[in-house]
Formats: C-alpha cells, structure tokens, sequence
C-alpha cells in the first residue's frame, strides 16, 4: 500500500496533457472544462483528492484517475488528460501512466449552480461525460514494459439534479486490452467537476 501510495503521489503531479482552450470560434455556451480529483478540486476545500476510482466487477482490480481538459459539445471535441494508476483487487500495482482525450462520445448535462440543494457558483455544473481516451503506460505486474490502448472514459458528475442512478467518479472500458472498470467507487477523495464557459453558468 505505501508504494501505491507513493507511486500515486507521483503521478499526481504530472501536468494534464494538452489542457488548452479551444478555438475562439467555437460555440462557448457548448464549452465546458472537466476536472477530475485534481488540484482545482482540492483548491476548493473538498476532501483530500486521491484520484477518482473504478473497479472492475470481472476481476475485483481497480483504476485511480487524475485530469483535467476541455470539451465541446456541439463540435464533439475533448482535449486535456491526466494519469492513472490500475491495482489489482490486492492492491498491487498493475500499471500506470498517461491519458490523453481524444474525443467528447456525449454528455447529459444534470444542470449547474446547485449542490444537494444548496447554491454553488453558477458556472459548476453536473452530468455525464464520455469521452474517448488514449492511454500510454507501463505494465509492472507482469513486466511486460509500455503499452498502448484506447478506450472509454465516462466521467459522473452529481451537481445540479442528477438522476438517482448517478454516482460521483468515472468507469473506464480498455476492453479487449484491458478490464472494463464498470463500477464507479463514489467517494469525496475522487470527485468531479464541469464548470461551463457559459457566461450565464448553463
């Protein structure tokens, strides 16, 4: 556990990839940064962000995720990453490294400016987020060195009114190269966020 522990830390201080803003052209009020378990989210006052978590309902493993980007909604862009870091259901390291987004699948917006009934700034917003991913890592356990995949990343955010299905986190499909992280592990230590670029927060 300490040398999880350590490793995480470690790759929680990798700069998100490729975070910048789209074109000025695009259509702003479709415009939306995401923010997943990242400094932002700490800098809130939240709970100790230690990267969302997902686990894989095949096999018990786990993946931990820490990012940030863009997307739009009208053009079906994504830009941004993070890293990750994927333990088994012992908590032994499998693998870790880099994701990149590629592209915005879809998004449900839940609706902004309210937290379980409470106001928040008008900007922060809640819903759904799928986006594509590519991932660039090393595998450790077996030591098989640097791979390569794509998949599917979705990112749960409860702000607004979220259906009672939602659960704050991600889930992560690298099927068939790696496990379909399909159970999103709801906690305050792996929390979410969109913030619209809206200029009336919607």
């Amino acid at each position: 556990m300490k040398r999880f522990a350590a490793i995480l830390a470690v790759l929680a201080l990798v700069p998100a990839l490729g975070g910048g803003a789209l074109a000025s052209s695009d259509n702003v009020s479709a415009m939306f940064d995401y923010h997943i378990s990242d400094a932002f989210i700490q800098s809130l006052g939240e709970p100790t962000q230690t990267g969302a978590k997902a686990t894989a309902t095949s096999n018990g493993d786990h993946v931990r995720i820490v990012g940030m980007g863009t997307f739009n909604t009208a053009a079906g862009r994504a830009t941004g990453g993070g890293t990750f870091v994927h333990t088994n259901a012992s908590d032994v390291i499998v693998g870790f490294g880099t994701w990149t987004a590629t592209s915005l699948v879809s998004f449900t917006p839940y609706g902004c400016g309210v937290r379980g009934g409470a106001p928040v700034p008008a900007n922060f917003c809640g819903g759904l987020a799928t986006m594509k991913v590519h991932a660039s890592g090393t595998l450790v356990t077996p030591a098989l060195g640097h791979v390569e995949l794509d998949a599917i990343l979705v990112v749960d955010c409860k702000l607004g009114t979220p259906p009672a299905t939602a659960h704050e986190g991600i889930q992560l499909d690298g099927r068939p190269a790696a496990p379909n992280f399909d159970m999103t592990n709801d906690s305050g230590h792996g929390e979410t966020l969109f913030l619209s670029r809206s200029h009336s927060g919607g």
